[in-house]
């Protein structure tokens, strides 16, 4: 049986007849269209365009797969380019999936791609096929809750999107965002790329945020224009790195001001007491519990020996369990 051809033939289109606005095939973000048109003004347009005629709007022709070769092309100042059109009544879901596959087959999608694409599933198959059949396409974890979350970046800003798609903002945190109101989300945003957070720095911060702007009875907005924050971020003298350090210091403080404190004693109580080199004492988690950890590093049994023998007879060890509680527990 001969099968029916997937596009009619090759067809010289002007540009200007194209509708070049992200229409419903689209998935791409955030992307730099100087690679692509260096490529093309050295070799031309390697792979043409896939277009679907338009009987219904001012443009002739909608894009299904090529937008950025499209985009750059445009940029270059070319009036017409060959491009295969598909025939009437080439069916939608047919034509979103080819451009999946054209675009899986040539680069990675970063995760506000995957997000159009499930996104534009949804109007054609039910959530648990895009779970079962397209996620794992995507290298996504192939679970609802995960679903949930792609399909909720779309609704997202514009900065927030491009913060998530070159991985300068982590996905979990922009779950936690999604209920938040938009200037908050912009606020959180904007201090998570001006200095460069880990991800899990990012999932604890975000948590310390809202807890305190819950507590205190203030917004997210206003508790990180607080004025240590602004003037750590501001100060010339310090390095990216120590900002970020004191920044989290702070939200820290702020959050568990009872934890900080003990911390701060213990590390004050310890560093008088000279311990033998290579021993570190450390407090409970949290200075939940009573249990104390004594840390040795050595090379021989005899360094073992020697400095077990002299924490034997360091005085101070009795009160180190005393060094972060107040005078009335002492």
């Amino acid at each position: 049986m001969k099968r029916k051809p997937l596009q009619d033939s090759p067809l010289q289109v002007d540009i200007s007849d194209i509708d070049l606005s992200p229409g419903p095939f689209c998935m791409s973000f955030n992307f730099d269209l100087e690679p692509l048109k260096a490529s093309i003004e050295g070799f031309g347009v390697l792979n043409p365009p896939y277009l679907l005629r338009n009987s219904d709007t001012d443009t002739h022709f909608t894009v299904v797969a090529g937008y950025r070769r499209l985009l750059a092309v445009r940029e270059l100042g070319w009036p017409d380019i060959v491009c295969q059109v598909l025939p009437d009544g080439f069916p939608p879901f047919k034509a979103l999936l080819l451009n999946l596959h054209d675009n899986l087959v040539h680069r990675h999608l970063n995760n506000v791609e995957k997000g159009m694409v499930v996104q534009r599933l949804t109007r054609f198959v039910k959530h648990e096929q895009i779970i079962t059949q397209f996620m794992p396409m995507l290298d996504i974890p192939a679970n609802r809750q995960t679903l949930r979350l792609f399909l909720g970046l779309e609704d997202l800003e514009e900065p927030i999107k491009a913060s998530i798609a070159v991985e300068r903002l982590s996905l979990r945190v922009a779950g936690l965002m999604m209920s938040l109101g938009t200037e908050d989300r912009l606020k959180i945003n904007e201090l998570f790329i001006a200095l460069k957070w880990s991800f899990n720095q990012q999932w604890e911060a975000i948590q310390w945020i809202t807890e305190i702007a819950s507590r205190e009875g203030r917004s997210i907005e206003e508790v990180i224009n607080d004025r240590e924050v602004t003037e750590i971020l501001h100060d010339s003298r310090m390095s990216n790195p120590q900002k970020l350090k004191d920044i989290v210091k702070a939200l820290k403080r702020r959050r568990f001001p009872s934890l900080m404190k003990a911390e701060t004693e213990f590390r004050k109580g310890i560093s008088a007491l000279p311990l033998p080199k290579g021993v570190k004492i450390s407090p409970p988690p949290f200075f939940e519990g009573t249990d104390y950890r004594v840390e040795i590093v050595f090379t021989k049994g005899k360094d073992l020996r020697d400095r077990l023998e002299k924490l034997s007879h360091l005085s101070g060890l009795g009160k180190i369990t005393d060094f972060w509680r107040g005078p009335e527990c002492r």
